[in-house]
């Protein structure tokens, strides 16, 4: 995703939880004129249920990508073999291998590293730590863009760095360097780009056995309610528009700045309910005397949800401010001109094509996931945990009558 625009610097991020044209079962022309590359290059199978290559093919495909990839390790030979492996896991995706055909083919470049991202935390769902916030940031006006990964990712979840490497490398910093002209001064603010880099993360991570995250199930439920859903998450999301939007996009951010404030006021009252929560904990492991330990899952949850409540403050006041800046920019003479050129470009067929490519990749990914729920990716509850739905009989039942006083 994109942090800021224009005069401020050009990024693009994928935040928790952007394209060339596909079909959505089998080989196009594209491709197989990408594949043609490599000597053998029937070898690389770039359909979603291709088995993985012999282990030569994904070698050399490895060794030829990694020619248009700056790694940046600051001098730590720990950072170089992570992210050594992180690109070589990223191969095993058919996916990855078909980007990755279409990158060399277009002599594409990125340099990436592993750096500290602020607006992000790790957490631990289901017993299993991951990351809430920001996992990787593209900057796009770099040349080459340069890819940040979350170095949090090094220690937590080297799949989901992949997925992550991917959405960026392949799906960010890759489109920066297929537009040009007056395109590439506000392709970003259409919601296209980041659709299209979410996709080819999701995809990715899917095929590399990463479990689907709550983001993706909500998109593939409901796409448009999930993209609205998503301007709320960070500064980059908050200023992204649909063509239509782009037309006239200060009403639409006057709106979501109002939205801003709903939000800031349901992150407060979900503070205290989470405060209420861990005081209910307390006071069945406390006076009550019950096992501390068959309330670890839920004392995590409590304690994820406390910890992302800073992120999530410093997300809605980044927020506000990005709202802010473009709402006043595009009352000045340079933001009205530049409010011309989005509408103008509103219509293009650069959007129309990104459109169809989105539709194509969207129902590849519903095919990998045919079948499946989330509950199919769920780890059950251990028998000795608390379930949430008995904490609230226990404290329904314990609440009025309970001797020992109250929370």
């Amino acid at each position: 995703m994109k942090l800021k625009f224009l005069f401020i610097s050009l990024a693009a991020a994928a935040c928790l939880s952007a394209f060339p044209r596909l079909t959505s079962g089998g080989v196009d022309d594209e491709s197989a004129e990408n594949a043609a590359l490599f000597d053998g290059a029937a070898k690389y199978a770039v359909n979603a249920g291709a088995p993985a290559p012999a282990p030569e093919d994904k070698a050399q495909l490895t060794a030829e990508l990694k020619k248009h990839i700056t790694l940046n390790d600051h001098g730590d030979p720990a950072q170089k073999r992570a992210l050594d492996a992180m690109i070589s896991r990223m191969m095993d995706s058919p996916a990855a291998r078909e980007m990755a055909v279409k990158f060399i083919k277009a002599d594409a470049k990125a340099e990436v590293s592993f750096e500290t991202i602020p607006g992000s935390t790790v957490v631990t769902v289901e017993g299993r730590k991951t990351i809430w916030g920001t996992r990787g940031v593209t900057n796009i006006n770099e040349d080459p863009p340069r890819v940040s990964i979350n170095s949090l990712l090094m220690d937590t979840d080297k799949d989901m760095g992949a997925a992550t490497l991917a959405h960026e490398m392949l799906g960010h910093a890759f489109e920066r360097q297929q537009v040009d002209g007056a395109m590439a001064d506000f392709y970003q603010y259409n919601t296209d780009e980041e659709e299209n880099a979410r996709l080819i993360g999701w995809q990715v991570g899917v095929e590399l056995n990463v479990k689907p995250d709550d983001e993706t199930w909500a998109y593939m439920q409901n796409p448009d309610a999930n993209r609205e859903a998503l301007k709320m998450m960070c500064p980059y999301y908050s200023l992204t528009l649909t063509s239509e939007e782009m037309k006239d996009p200060v009403p639409v951010y006057k709106e979501r700045l109002a939205e801003a404030d709903k939000a800031q006021v349901r992150l407060i009252a979900n503070e205290k309910k989470y405060g209420v929560w861990v005081r209910i904990v307390a006071h069945f492991t406390g006076p009550h005397k019950k096992e501390p330990a068959t309330f670890q899952s839920i004392s995590d949850d409590l304690k994820s949800g406390l910890d992302y409540i800073p992120v999530g403050r410093k997300n809605l006041k980044g927020i506000k401010e990005a709202l802010g800046e473009r709402i006043t920019y595009f009352s000045s003479r340079e933001g009205k001109a530049f409010l011309e050129k989005l509408a103008a470009g509103a219509d293009s067929d650069y959007f129309k094509q990104k459109d169809a490519g989105i539709l194509a990749r969207r129902a590849r990914l519903e095919g990998l996931l045919l079948g499946k729920s989330p509950e199919s990716f769920r780890t059950p509850p251990s028998v000795a945990q608390v379930t949430w739905d008995q904490l609230v009989k226990l404290w329904s039942g314990d609440a009025k009558p309970c001797p020992l006083g109250a929370i």
